[in-house]
């Protein structure tokens, strides 16, 4: 019997790139209104899960399973109609869009009514941007209006790929804020390096390693894992 607790389930889930096994038969089972942090080393296989997960690029084997319906091989737009969005390491805004307008394209707000999106820029701390040019906006902004416009769909599940990125501490310290903050409404699961701030957030830590999943535990369990300071070589904790 399938678990109500569990938002989103993966199951023998892999994606070949010829002879490159990048996602390699992975479970994973991310629950309810958890913040869950996906980490591992550079070429793990973290982004594609998420690409995979999101419909940007097909499976080669196994199914991707949200809120109870298969969603193996829909299109991200499919997908992101049923509650599942997420964002990107680099942040994809239009330059000669205003903040406010790429909320209400997310929303599918008219514009004489945008509360939502209002709302949304908000609780990013953009509110008051919302007449500039996202082109104008610093690079820690930009991967705030990108999570405004994840929120402003009102989903039920967030995927963040490396949202500190790029960022100084002061900076990574408020975004680490605003993903605490999405979590009342939506679970989240982000995949980051900065294990300070994954110690900030995480509820739960899954650990990739070639594609694999290498452990799963909480980050106190994770950071004491000795295959997992080995595979870190010792750059954890």
């Amino acid at each position: 019997m399938a678990d109500p607790g569990v938002v989103l389930r993966t199951a023998g889930l892999s994606r070949h790139f010829g002879g490159v096994r990048a996602v390699d038969s992975v479970d994973l089972e991310v629950r309810a209104g958890h913040i869950h942090c996906i980490i591992g080393p550079n070429g793990a296989g973290k982004s594609t899960l998420f690409n995979v997960i999101s419909g940007m690029i097909p499976a080669t084997a196994g199914r991707v399973v949200f809120q109870e319906e298969t969603i193996t091989g829909k299109s991200p737009q499919a997908i992101s109609r049923l509650g599942l969005v997420r964002s990107f390491q680099t942040p994809r805004v239009f330059a000669a869009m205003t903040v406010l307008d790429h909320v209400l394209l997310a929303s599918r707000e008219r514009p004489e009514n945008g509360a939502r999106s209002r709302e949304a820029l908000a609780r990013v701390g953009l509110l008051e941007r919302g007449d500039m040019l996202a082109g104008d906006l610093a690079h820690g902004e930009k991967k705030r209006l990108e999570l405004a416009m994840a929120l402003a769909m009102r989903p039920r599940l967030i995927l963040l790929d490396e949202p500190t990125a790029g960022m100084n501490a002061h900076e990574s310290e408020a975004i680490a804020g605003i993903v605490r903050e999405a979590a009342s409404t939506a679970t989240v699961v982000v995949i980051e390096h900065d294990i300070d701030f994954v110690r900030g957030i995480a509820d739960w830590v899954t650990v990739l390693h070639k594609g694999m999943v290498l452990r799963e535990g909480t980050i106190a369990e994770i950071e004491q894992d000795q295959e997992v300071r080995r595979v870190y070589q010792g750059d954890i904790g």
